[in-house]
C-alpha cells in the first residue's frame, strides 16, 4: 500500500512539473507578444502567438491556442494592418491555426487554413516563406492519400533548391519526409518517397560528376595554353640555347602537369567506382525494400474481397513489383541457358497464346522466322509475349501485328514486334522503359511491363528499344548478343 501511495506522489509531482513548464513556457510566449505588440513589431509578435499557441496545442488546449490566434487577428484588423501589406504576419498565424487543426486531425479546417496560407506565400514574395508552404503541402498532400498532389509540391520545392544548387537542402527535405512516412509506419509511402529521392540523388551525382570533370579538363587546357603561349614568347625572344633550357624545363612541367592530371584521374577513377559500388548497394537495398513489400503485403490481401476489381488490380500490382525485384536480383544469362530453336515453331507458339486477345480482323503475321537461333528461349519467350499482349491491346479492329526476326550478325539475334495502334506519346518515350518514372493509376495498368522486359533483355546481354523511325503505330526491338 505504502508503494501504491509512493507512486501516485511521483506521478502527481511529475504531472505539475510538466504542467508548470508548459505554463512557465506559456507566460514568456505572452509576454513576449504583448511587448512586441505594443511596439508595433507585428512579425516578432506574430511568431510568439504563434509560440504560444503551440504550447497551448501540445497541452492539448486547443480553444486556448485559437482564441489567442482570433485575439491577434483582431489586433492587427484594429491596427489597420491588412495581408496585402504584411502577408508574411498573416502567413504565420496562419500557419499556427494549420498546426493546431492538423493536431485535432480536422482536414477540412487543415485544408481552409492551406489555402489561405498558400495566398499570403504568394503575397509575400519570399523565397523561405514559399518553401515552407510547399513542404507543408506536401506534408498535407500525404497525410491525406493525396501523393500525385504532394509529389508535385516536392518537386517544385526540390526544383527551387536545385535552382540555386542548395542540394544539402534539397536532400534534407527528402529525408525529413521519409523520416515522417516511417514514423507514422507508412510502407507505401516510405517506398515511393524512396523511390523519388533515389531518381534525384543519381541526377545530382551524375551532374556534380561531369561538372567536376569539366573542371579537369578546363584547368587542363587552360594550361597547355598556356605553356603554348609562354613556348613561343621564349622562341621569339632568345636565341637556340635558350630556347634549348627553355624547353627542357617546359618539359619537365609538362610531365608534372601530366603527373598531376594522372593522379586526378585515378583519383576520379577511384571516387567514381566507389560511386557505383554505392549504387549497386542502394540497388540491392532497393530491390530488397520491394521484396519485402511484396511479401509483407499479400497477407493483407489474402484477407480482402477477392472480387473487389481495385483487390485484383493491387494483387497485380505486388506482382509485378515482385517480378521486378526477381528480375534484378537474378544473374546474367550463360551458354548453359542457350538452346537451338526452330524460330518458326518458337514464334508460332508465342503468337498462338495472344490470338485469343486481338480484336475482330487483326491480322498476326509472322516475317523471317524460317531457319533456327541460338538463344536463351524461356526469357525471350517472356519479353515476346508482353510485347504481343501490349499490341494485341492496343491494335484497333482491321489492323496488324507482325513478330519478325533478322539475323544481324554470327552471334546477333534480332526480333521486332510492330502493331498499327496509336503508337507510344512522344512525352512518354525517354521513360518509357524506366520502373516507376511517372505517377499511374493502377487500374489503367502499372506500367511495369516494359521495364521488367528490358531488364530480362539487359540480362541475356541484349537491349529493348523502340524505333523511333516508325511514326504510324509502334515497333519495338529486342537485340541479343550471344558472347
Amino acid at each position: 500500500m505504502r508503494r501504491l501511495i509512493s507512486l501516485i506522489m511521483a506521478i502527481t509531482v511529475s504531472v505539475l512539473g510538466m504542467w508548470a513548464d508548459s505554463q512557465s513556457d506559456l507566460n514568456r510566449h505572452l509576454k513576449a507578444f504583448n511587448t512586441r505588440l505594443s511596439a508595433k513589431q507585428y512579425l516578432p509578435a506574430a511568431q510568439s502567438a504563434a509560440a504560444a499557441a503551440a504550447v497551448c496545442v501540445n497541452a492539448h488546449n486547443y480553444d486556448g491556442a485559437f482564441r489567442l490566434l482570433g485575439n491577434f487577428d483582431r489586433a492587427l484588423a484594429e491596427a489597420g494592418v491588412r495581408p496585402d501589406s504584411m502577408p508574411a504576419v498573416y502567413y504565420t498565424v496562419e500557419k499556427a491555426r494549420y498546426n493546431a487543426y492538423r493536431q485535432l486531425d480536422n482536414n477540412a479546417s487543415a485544408a481552409k487554413s492551406l489555402t489561405k496560407m498558400a495566398s499570403y506565400a504568394t503575397k509575400s514574395g519570399n523565397k523561405d516563406i514559399a518553401s515552407d508552404m510547399l513542404f507543408n503541402e506536401a506534408q498535407y498532400y500525404y497525410s491525406v492519400d493525396q501523393n500525385a498532389k504532394g509529389d508535385l509540391c516536392i518537386a517544385r520545392l526540390i526544383k527551387q533548391y536545385d535552382t540555386s544548387k542548395d542540394y544539402k537542402a534539397a536532400d534534407k527535405a527528402y529525408r525529413e519526409l521519409i523520416d515522417r512516412a516511417v514514423s507514422a509506419g507508412d510502407a507505401e509511402l516510405v517506398e515511393h518517397t524512396y523511390e523519388n529521392y533515389m531518381g534525384w540523388s543519381d541526377s545530382i551525382e551524375a551532374v556534380m560528376a561531369d561538372t567536376e570533370l569539366g573542371k579537369v579538363k578546363k584547368e587542363y587546357a587552360d594550361s597547355q595554353e598556356t605553356i603554348a603561349e609562354k613556348e613561343h614568347a621564349i622562341k621569339t625572344r632568345t636565341g637556340w640555347v635558350v630556347t634549348f633550357i627553355t624547353l627542357f624545363v617546359i618539359a619537365l612541367a609538362a610531365l608534372g602537369v601530366g603527373a598531376l592530371f594522372y593522379w586526378r584521374v585515378v583519383a576520379k577513377n577511384r571516387r567514381m567506382k566507389k560511386s557505383v559500388q554505392a549504387a549497386n548497394a542502394q540497388s540491392a537495398a532497393k530491390s530488397a525494400i520491394l521484396h519485402n513489400m511484396s511479401s509483407q503485403m499479400e497477407p493483407t490481401l489474402e484477407k480482402l474481397d477477392q472480387n473487389d476489381p481495385a483487390v485484383q488490380n493491387l494483387r497485380g500490382y505486388v506482382k509485378r513489383v515482385g517480378e521486378l525485384s526477381d528480375v534484378e536480383n537474378s544473374d546474367h544469362t550463360n551458354d548453359e541457358n542457350l538452346e537451338e530453336v526452330n524460330l518458326d515453331t518458337f514464334c508460332e507458339t508465342i503468337v498462338a497464346k495472344i490470338r485469343p486477345l486481338v480484336r475482330p480482323r487483326v491480322v498476326v503475321t509472322l516475317s523471317g522466322t524460317k531457319g533456327y537461333a541460338r538463344i536463351n528461349p524461356a526469357e525471350v519467350e517472356k519479353i515476346l509475349t508482353h510485347l504481343l499482349e501490349n499490341a494485341a491491346k492496343y491494335t484497333p479492329e482491321g489492323g496488324k501485328i507482325t513478330l519478325a526476326y533478322k539475323k544481324r550478325g554470327a552471334k546477333v539475334h534480332q526480333f521486332v514486334v510492330t502493331d498499327s495502334g496509336p503508337g507510344v506519346p512522344e512525352d512518354e518515350r525517354e521513360t518509357l522503359f524506366t520502373a516507376f518514372s511517372s505517377q499511374c493509376d493502377i487500374a489503367d495498368g502499372d506500367r511495369l511491363g516494359l521495364p521488367i522486359c528490358a531488364l530480362r533483355a539487359e540480362k541475356i546481354n541484349g537491349n529493348l528499344r523502340l524505333d523511333p523511325e516508325v511514326t504510324t503505330g509502334a515497333s519495338f526491338v529486342l537485340t541479343i548478343h550471344n558472347e
